[in-house]
């Protein structure tokens, strides 16, 4: 028995003694060289998380000055460099016609003046700006025609040929050219109104052929029928084995880069963020008091005449770049608009030093002038078209002052 409890003492006191060494080994020796470890590696992830936030910071810095460095985009931003005197001018001018709507001068290839004014969607308090979109209605046509024009010039079609291949069935085909649609001269006639029903390309072909009539009296007189484009934008399909759609948007819109936002076709229209709200314009409407709203069958029925939208500045481009020979060469413009009497060629009117186009579409409408050199230009898109049966006086009045307005000499305001 006495063994037994020596035996169990001396056990407990070994422990006792290993436990004692084990705490001041972990204590005098493990514990403080873990604790320096674990010190060693925060201030290691501390060094890095200062160098990574640091290389960040630098980081930003650079791409903040370098985005500073980065010319703003032309278009873009609102711009005003009239004098006080011309500014008062213009604002008197656009109060009488009760503008709402985005307004770009240009001269001398700088813009001078680029506002928008009132509201894009008057229930959401949102306003209009040089990036509001609106349609261009019957502008649409310069489009059609500068497209053809390049199927004419790569010899795919002739200004002198007659429209029976395309369109047998159409009376007098034989004696109708392709030029003389181009300036509204054919001799067709077309006065059925929209479709009530969404049709393709086809149908509204199909539809204005079996609605058309021919007047031999107006043949070779100009006689603006948006027939005629119509026809026009189906010769463009059969040549270019393209949908009018893919065609413009792959040889107009894409060579300058223009994206759905700043131009497109209507059924597109609803979707974009700048968007405008079509308001009536009629005596008893108050400025914002009734909207209205196109229906598809209508987008679809204006084949290549009336259901593209734009921005100003978008359709400022697209117009340069027919001026100026983007798209064809500049002498093929010059054929294309084969008249500077202010008659009715390739798509607009054309004077002796500058280009006219007006359209009206859905209650929106664009007043439009260029120079023949396409660096000076006056373009009035509104979203309550008011009074546009005296758009061409309007709209000299707006490129006359393009030209002419004083210019603030010390202070730019944008």
């Amino acid at each position: 028995m006495k063994r037994i409890t020596a035996f169990l003492i001396g056990l407990l006191t070994g422990a006792v003694v290993v436990g004692a060494a084990g705490t001041a080994t972990y204590y005098g020796y493990v514990r403080p060289r873990h604790l320096a470890e674990v010190k060693r590696e925060a201030e290691k992830d501390a060094a890095d998380r200062s160098s990574l936030s640091l290389r960040v910071s630098d980081l930003t810095k650079d791409l903040q000055a370098a985005d500073k460095k980065l010319p703003v985009q032309p278009g873009q931003t609102s711009v005003n460099k009239l004098s006080e005197t011309a500014e008062a001018q213009l604002t008197k001018k656009l109060q009488a016609e009760q503008f709402v709507g985005t307004v770009l001068l240009v001269r001398n290839n700088t813009i001078i003046y680029h506002q928008g004014i009132g509201y894009a969607d008057a229930a959401k308090k949102r306003l209009n700006t040089v990036k509001s979109i609106y349609q261009i209605g019957s502008t649409q046509k310069s489009l059609t025609a500068i497209a053809l024009a390049q199927l004419i010039q790569a010899g795919k079609v002739h200004y002198g040929d007659n429209i029976h291949q395309y369109y047998s069935q159409i009376p007098a085909s034989h004696n109708i050219t392709i030029r003389e649609m181009l300036n509204m001269r054919s001799g067709l006639i077309y006065t059925l109104g929209a479709p009530k029903t969404v049709l393709t390309d086809d149908q509204v072909i199909q539809r204005s052929l079996d609605n058309l009539t021919y007047d031999a009296d107006f043949h070779g007189k100009q006689n603006y029928q948006a027939v005629n484009f119509v026809l026009l934008a189906g010769i463009i399909e059969k040549i270019s084995g393209q949908s009018y759609e893919q065609y413009i948007t792959q040889h107009l819109f894409q060579p300058l880069q223009l994206t759905n936002t700043q131009a497109g076709f209507a059924w597109n229209f609803a979707q974009q963020p700048n968007r405008t709200v079509s308001y009536v314009a009629k005596d008893g409407i108050g400025t914002y008091d009734k909207t209205i709203t196109e229906n598809l069958a209508d987008m679809r029925g204006e084949l290549g005449t009336g259901n593209i939208y734009t921005t100003p500045y978008a359709l400022y481009r697209l117009e340069r770049a027919i001026i100026q020979g983007k798209y064809t060469s500049t002498a093929a413009v010059a054929v294309l608009r084969d008249t500077t009497d202010g008659q009715y060629g390739g798509g607009v009117y054309n004077f002796p030093t500058y280009v006219y186009s007006h359209g009206v579409k859905n209650y929106q409408e664009l007043v439009f002038t260029m120079s023949d050199d396409g660096n000076t230009a006056a373009i009035l898109m509104t979203n309550r078209a008011y009074d546009y049966n005296n758009a061409l006086p309007r709209a000299k009045w707006y490129y006359h002052f393009a030209q002419t307005a004083e210019l603030a000499t010390e202070v730019t305001k944008s």
